[in-house]
């Protein structure tokens, strides 16, 4: 906004700007009501980065996997050889999710699982699992794992396992090939700004992730934040300062 406030009070020369403000973005629903039909520009930048000189132009895959396990339920005084607990196979499916390649364990390129949520009772209960791979191919072996470890562990204890998988957002690099330019013009702008721009994947997606998939490339620019989604989250005056000029002078280059 403040950008923005400087290009019409200066009476910066500029070409059409649009500038959308996208609610949920961070469950992974910011674009879904976007209407594309009154967009006109051919490409976007979101500012939805960390720190400085930060240019992301790829993302996760990122799909969500959730597990429904049924069991079968009866009194527990006479529970043995009839009693399947739902919630001892849910417990048990995410323990033997592997351990080395979870949020906390994962940096760089890695991809990870992560257990979001466990819910249910003796005789239903379903684990929410985030996957997260930077190649397609990284994706469907994670998928097939979840699928096999799913069906072992309902056999184990003699119950039943559901999986459903549902895309969240796809790496946007692909998007990129064919308008390397988009990137270009950013970079110009960081350093007109006398930044030095530091291509980092993005360990998440951002509504840019979307957008680029439904074909407007849009890769992501630094904000000055830290320690996202923690309570100690926090962000940098200066570097915000910084990101405000890298927009200015982006608008100046169109």
């Amino acid at each position: 906004m403040t950008a923005l406030s400087y290009l019409v009070q200066n009476k910066i020369p500029h070409g059409q700007i649009e500038v959308c403000f996208s609610p949920d973005e961070e469950t992974g629903h910011g674009m879904d009501n976007v209407p594309l039909n009154l967009i006109k520009s051919k490409y976007a930048y979101t500012v939805d980065g960390g720190h400085i000189g930060e240019l992301e132009t790829e993302c996760f895959n990122a799909f969500k996997s959730e597990i429904e396990f049924t069991g079968v339920s009866t009194h527990t005084g006479s529970a043995r050889g009839k009693l399947v607990n739902a919630i001892t196979m849910a417990s048990n499916f995410v323990t033997n999710l592997p351990r080395q390649q979870a949020p906390e364990t994962t940096m760089g390129f890695e991809g990870f699982y992560a257990p979001m949520n466990i819910e249910g009772s003796i005789e239903s209960a379903k684990v929410t699992l985030f996957l997260r791979d930077f190649e397609s191919e990284g994706m469907e072996r994670r998928k097939s794992l979840v699928e096999s470890l799913a069906r072992v562990t309902a056999e184990s204890f003699g119950g039943k396992a559901k999986v459903t998988h549902t895309q969240q957002y796809l790496n946007m690099k692909n998007g990129f090939k064919e308008r390397p330019d988009v990137i270009e013009k950013l970079v110009a702008a960081y350093r007109a700004a006398e930044v030095e721009p530091v291509f980092t994947p993005i360990r998440g997606g951002t509504d840019g992730s979307r957008l680029t998939e439904m074909g407007i490339p849009c890769p992501n620019i630094f904000t000055g934040g830290h320690n996202y989604h923690s309570r100690t989250e926090w962000a940098s005056l200066e570097q915000m300062e910084k990101a405000t000029e890298v927009l200015i002078y982006l608008c100046r280059n169109k």
